[in-house]
C-alpha cells in the first residue's frame, strides 16, 4: 500500500458520561477498502462521523493529505475550520449515510448536480453534465427526473452514491449503506460499491455484511466498547478470528 492518505489518531469522543470513542487511531492507504464491524454501539458510526467533523473529536487528530480535518492548528492554539473551508475538506472525503439524507423535493439529477454547483462552482450545464453521465455509471439513466419519493430504496442510496462519487473525493465514508434496504435490494448497492472498489476508491465501510467484507475489503477492522480490538486482512480476522470478542461477534452475524 502506498503512504497513507487518511489518517486518526487517538479519537476519543464522549457524550455526557458515556465514552463512545475510546483513543482509536487509523490509516488508509489510497485505494484500500477497509470494512468496519462490530456490534451496535461499539462506536463505529462515531468514528466515521469524526472523521468526517460530523462530530467534533473529543481529543486527537484527523488528517486529510497531511491537511488537518476540522481544525487549524496555530501558535495560538486550535480555531474550527469555517464552514466554507469545511465544506471543501468534506468534498473531499464522501459520506454515504444510512438512510440516504436525499433532498425529496429535488430530482436524482438535481441532488448529485446541486453540491457540484455550490462546493465545486460548476455552473448548471457542467453540473447537470456530470451528474447525468454519474448516474448512468450507476444504473440509473432512465431515473434522473425522478425524486427521490419515486425510486426504490436501494435506487435512493445509488443516488447517494453517485452525488459522494461525483464530487471525486479521496474517499468515501459508508455507514452500514444497506441496512435501511429491504433484502432483495441490498445486492445492488453492494454491486455498485464492489466497482468503485474495482476502480481504485478509497473506501471505510461500516457494515454487517460479511460476504461483502470477505470479497471486497483489503483490510477488516473489528471494533468493540469504543476500541479496535482486531485488524488484518479478510481471510485473518473473519475466517481465523484471534480475539475471543471477534469469534463470538462472527458466530452471530455469520
Amino acid at each position: 500500500m502506498t503512504d497513507p492518505i487518511l489518517v486518526a489518531d487517538g479519537i476519543w469522543k464522549s457524550f455526557g458520561n458515556l465514552a463512545v470513542l475510546k483513543g482509536v487511531s487509523m490509516s488508509v492507504s489510497r485505494g484500500e477498502v477497509v470494512a468496519l464491524l462490530g456490534p451496535s454501539g461499539s462506536g463505529k458510526s462515531t468514528f466515521l462521523r469524526c472523521l468526517d467533523f460530523l462530530e467534533q473529536p473529543d481529543s486527537g487528530v484527523v488528517t486529510l493529505n497531511g491537511e488537518r480535518v476540522g481544525v487549524i492548528e496555530t501558535a495560538r492554539g486550535l480555531y474550527e475550520r469555517k464552514s466554507h473551508d469545511l465544506a471543501r475538506q468534506r468534498s473531499r472525503l464522501g459520506m454515504v449515510f444510512q438512510r440516504f439524507n436525499l433532498f425529496g423535493h429535488v430530482s436524482a439529477i438535481e441532488n448529485v448536480a446541486m453540491p457540484l454547483r455550490l462546493v465545486k462552482d460548476l455552473s448548471h450545464a457542467e453540473a447537470h453534465e456530470r451528474a447525468v453521465g454519474i448516474l448512468g455509471r450507476m444504473g440509473l439513466a432512465d431515473h434522473g427526473h425522478k425524486r427521490p419519493s419515486q425510486l426504490s430504496g436501494g435506487q435512493q442510496q445509488r443516488v447517494a452514491i453517485a452525488r459522494a462519487v461525483a464530487l471525486n473525493p479521496d474517499a468515501i465514508l459508508f455507514d452500514e449503506p444497506t441496512s435501511a434496504l429491504d433484502p432483495e435490494l441490498v445486492h445492488e448497492v453492494l454491486d455498485t460499491m464492489s466497482a468503485l472498489a474495482k476502480d481504485g476508491m478509497t473506501m471505510i465501510v461500516v457494515t454487517h455484511e460479511i460476504g461483502f467484507a470477505k470479497q471486497v475489503a483489503d483490510r477488516v477492522v473489528f471494533m468493540d466498547g469504543g476500541v479496535i480490538l482486531e485488524q488484518g486482512t479478510a481471510v485473518e480476522v473473519l475466517d481465523n478470528p484471534q480475539n475471543p470478542r471477534t469469534r463470538a461477534f462472527l458466530a452471530k452475524v455469520t
